[in-house]
């Protein structure tokens, strides 16, 4: 179906386009049906513009307070399975490995979720990351989320800095589920649930992805496509702390390339990398090195200083 031909207040699942007067889109709009739902007005909740045309829509902060950061609306297809996704990972939030983003899922009328708005994860990496511990943590943080997912036999199919973020600044009262500095996974419209768990599900037809697939394959390893990405982004984010920091110890830079590993094409169960269940393991014992070698050239530093002005 055209969607660019029908009228948003025809059809239930998105995309939701606004109008203008001839009947034209306006791509950054709001539709009508959204801009006077009861549930966002209930809420106080005024969208400003569509983040991403039809689907998903941002309320601005209104200086209400420091951490006041607006909100997010996002219109579910019901032809996917992201609503059934978010209700099983909603129910498990009190488990510390989700990381699931804290959402509300509205039932008034068509599916809708409102989101807090977060700092994407190439502005947690500018903004946050302020030493090569801050970067492990991260890193520790994003691999304990995905490897939650997999354990329930979830893979998201699209990680990459848009689908991944964290809140910088004080949540404000109506965040309180937000963690300060805390990273959250969120976006499952092409994410995918099996029957079979890691290291027994066989290649799958990939979906249109961010992350480019290596050597042009278009079919992998569910998991093992998650931990590519996975790969792919910590790799990409360590480019991005390089630009203006120290470039990150080596260790660092390896766990990425054994996470992107050596693609050989497998149809099968793939084992050209590990499972995130193992990346999570190892990522442990790296932030320990890393916040370790850290604590050493503090000491060693402070020690230079002070001999430095010994008589």
């Amino acid at each position: 179906m055209n969607h660019a031909l029908v009228a948003p207040e025809t059809q239930d699942n998105p995309p939701w386009y606004a109008r203008d007067s001839d009947g034209s889109i306006l791509y950054s709009g709001v539709p009508d049906r959204l801009a006077g739902h009861p549930e966002l007005a209930r809420r106080g909740i005024v969208l400003d513009y569509a983040l991403k045309p039809g689907v998903v829509f941002e309320s601005l902060a209104k200086d209400e307070g420091p951490g006041d950061r607006g909100f997010v609306v996002k219109v579910l297809d019901l032809e996917d399975e992201e609503l059934e996704i978010y209700e099983r990972l909603l129910s498990r939030l009190d488990s510390p490995q989700n990381h699931t983003i804290p959402c509300e899922i509205v039932r008034n009328g068509h599916p809708m979720l409102i989101m807090p708005m977060l700092s994407r994860m190439d502005l947690v990496i500018r903004r946050w990351c302020k030493s090569f511990g801050d970067l492990a943590d991260t890193f520790y943080q994003l691999v304990e989320g995905v490897t939650f997912l997999h354990k329930h036999h979830i893979v998201h199919m699209d990680l990459c800095f848009g689908n991944v973020g964290a809140a910088l600044t004080s949540p404000a009262s109506y965040h309180a589920a937000l963690q300060l500095g805390r990273i959250y996974i969120y976006d499952f419209n092409t994410s995918r649930q099996f029957t079979h768990g890691p290291n027994s599900q066989p290649a799958i037809t990939l979906p249109e992805t961010q992350t480019p697939p290596p050597n042009g394959l278009t079919h992998f390893d569910p998991y093992s496509w998650d931990v590519y990405c996975l790969g792919v982004l910590l790799n990409e984010s360590m480019d991005l702390y390089a630009e203006r920091k120290p470039s990150p110890p080596w260790l660092l830079r390896w766990y990425a390339r054994w996470l992107i590993g050596n693609e050989r094409g497998c149809r099968a169960v793939c084992r050209c990398r590990p499972t995130a269940q193992t990346a999570l393991r190892v990522m442990s014992v790296i932030r320990w090195a890393v916040y370790a070698l850290e604590r050493c050239s503090t000491v060693y530093q402070t020690i230079s200083s002070a001999l430095s002005r010994a008589p």
